[in-house]
């Protein structure tokens, strides 16, 4: 998957119509698909292979197509590609690794997860210089850049060590140590972690206004200042404040589904 990326250059006439409707249509700067320079530049956003590879296949489809509404496929606003389901799968793999250390080795599990996460970090690093926490003017290079969005085989070794670390930690903690009542806010929301999920996905706006619509009478009540910390732009933890709120909120939905013993799973 890594050479994929790396062999791949864009034709001279798809990177002028890209460039064309990134301007003109998207009103976009160059430094939008522009990131990296050198070997890295293979994975700039928009103009990678997985880029090039979805411009072909969704404009094969009757609803994107040309003749049909007038409207050709060009990016994914956020980066992501239909690609992304390859590396993915690596990561799957990784916890099926985790979970059968659990499942056969119960005590040899903890120095299995953290011995994991070490190699998958030092991996990580060793393709990609500007994650290190120091940085060296003599050592830089990004064989294959860490990017979350396109899901880049560097980025799986570098999240599956913070995966492995987390779930280390976790498993030291209440399992080794005991502290399982720490644990409850968690469960309710690993009980229901595809509905957790599809919520973030589907509800966070609607969640938010909601928020603002309700706080904004409380304030005028009891003359509070709620709406200003957690969604006013001149607060600087606004941002944090405000999704604290709506992770709350969808906690709270969660709970409902917990204490119903209603689990949504596949």
């Amino acid at each position: 998957y890594w050479y994929y990326f790396y062999q791949y250059e864009m034709p001279a006439a798809e990177m002028e119509n890209l460039t064309q409707y990134l301007q003109e249509e998207r009103h976009l700067e160059e430094k939008e698909w522009n990131q990296y320079t050198g070997v890295a530049s293979h994975w700039n956003k928009h103009t990678n292979a997985a880029a090039s590879f979805d411009r072909d296949l969704l404009n094969r489809f009757p609803q994107a197509g040309t003749e049909i509404n007038g409207k050709t496929f060009w990016i994914n606003g956020g980066g992501y590609q239909t690609l992304n389901f390859i590396p993915s799968m690596a990561t799957i793999l990784l916890g099926l690794m985790a979970g059968q250390w659990l499942f056969r080795d119960r005590e040899g599990a903890l120095s299995h997860l953290v011995l994991a996460g070490f190699v998958c970090f030092l991996a990580a690093m060793a393709l990609d210089t500007t994650i290190w926490p120091i940085q060296f003017d003599s050592v830089s290079w990004n064989v294959c850049p860490i990017v979350k969005r396109i899901w880049t085989p560097s980025w799986t070794l570098f999240s599956g060590g913070w995966c492995f670390w987390l779930l280390a930690g976790f498993y030291w903690l209440i399992d080794v140590k005991g502290y399982k009542r720490l644990t409850f806010p968690l469960a309710v929301v690993g009980m229901n972690s595809i509905a957790m999920y599809v919520m973030a996905q589907l509800m966070q706006d609607w969640v938010s206004k909601m928020l603002q619509t309700h706080l904004k009478t409380v304030d005028m009540i009891f003359g509070s200042q709620t709406m200003y910390y957690l969604f006013s732009s001149k607060y600087v933890l606004s941002p944090i404040l405000s999704q604290l709120a709506i992770l709350a909120v969808l906690w709270l939905i969660c709970l409902w589904l917990y204490r119903q013993r209603i689990f949504m799973r596949i």
